[in-house]
């Protein structure tokens, strides 16, 4: 009897250690990736928007995406130079990516792509605070020892700061064109990221994530239409409150989820060798409390010095100023090359 009081007593107590070390990393959780600008994984697609046309069978390809945004993440939290009043802060102020894309063609209607992309995040580092920062000896802290500030404050604690830069979650795909004809297309992308990015610095999401879209287009002699349909299929991630109290409930401020995703491009043949183009794409959540929608366009000029290569310019921003997603401003460079691209290149 005694020996089973003891062990159910263990079993007590680690089921309480448990839910406190989940609550703590729920508090600190910052595994999402405010990278919302996501190339398309090949050549043929627009700068954004994904297409349904297809590498031919064996041919091959290369893309190189450059980007910048302003304020990509301001979430509201409390203002601690403010008496705690609820602001909304640049929390990543400016954000630099690299997306390195390679992608095959297994079949004339069949395709695989991997992306490695990599960020750069420029934080405001008053919110962001800092895991230790000195104190002065005080009648509560008689050693000086030191206190977590920012995102830190409340949490376990930690030693490492947040990181400004690193590889964030890679991509691979596999595209299928159902039907192709002179007018019309269609077909499905079904993409997956891998969980290699920090997930503590907002530049990797906290598993592997599953991205299925239909995809549709429209053809004419100089006009293409693209549209694409999908989902968003993760493990849920919260953001709560550094500064609330631990006698307080927890205050939520910021969550994501399974999401459904859009895309819509249009680009006209001005020339032979450029194309002007328009891009709105966004998601909508599906589920959570916290959760925000986003909303972006763009707009794009696509240059084809040869048919092998294309270089594409694109810039604009989000359109839901409410949403802690939205991007104040986009900049977007793009190279994609084939040495053996389809008929008409890649247009």
């Amino acid at each position: 009897m005694r020996h089973a009081d003891r062990w159910g007593r263990f079993v007590l107590a680690a089921g309480l250690a448990a839910g406190l070390a989940a609550s703590g990393t729920a508090r600190a959780d910052r595994a999402f990736d405010v990278a919302m600008a996501r190339p398309a994984m090949d050549g043929y697609g627009m700068m954004v928007v994904e297409r349904a046309k297809t590498p031919g069978k064996f041919e091959f390809g290369t893309s190189t995406i450059f980007g910048w945004a302003k304020n990509p993440f301001r979430p509201t939290l409390s203002d601690q130079n403010n008496g705690l009043a609820e602001s909304r802060f640049d929390l990543i102020q400016h954000q630099l990516t690299v997306d390195l894309g390679f992608y095959l063609g297994l079949h004339d209607r069949l395709s695989v792509a991997v992306v490695m992309p990599m960020g750069v995040n420029l934080y405001d580092m008053n919110p962001v605070g800092d895991p230790a920062v000195p104190q002065p000896p005080s009648a509560t802290n008689p050693t000086g020892r030191p206190a977590a500030t920012g995102l830190y404050a409340g949490q376990p604690r930690q030693t490492v700061p947040i990181s400004n830069a690193g590889v964030r979650d890679p991509r691979i795909g596999v595209k299928l064109r159902f039907y192709g004809g002179k007018y019309f297309e269609i077909g499905t992308l079904m993409e997956l990221t891998i969980p290699l990015g920090d997930r503590n610095s907002f530049l990797g999401e906290k598993n592997v994530t599953f991205r299925p879209q239909l995809l549709a287009g429209v053809m004419f002699s100089r006009v293409n239409i693209a549209l694409a349909f999908g989902a968003v299929v993760r493990e849920g991630v919260e953001l709560y409150e550094p500064s609330t109290p631990p006698s307080m409930p927890p205050v939520l401020r910021f969550q994501t989820g399974h999401e459904l995703t859009y895309g819509v491009g249009l680009s006209v043949m001005a020339h032979q060798m450029l194309s002007l183009g328009v891009e709105g794409f966004g998601t909508i959540p599906v589920v959570g409390e916290a959760t925000s929608a986003t909303t972006a366009l763009l707009g794009a000029i696509y240059f084809r010095p040869t048919e092998k290569w294309r270089i594409t310019v694109a810039g604009g921003g989000g359109v839901l100023p409410d949403s802690p997603r939205n991007a104040d401003g986009r900049l977007i460079v793009g190279l994609a090359y084939s040495p053996s691209p389809r008929e008409g290149g890649l247009r």
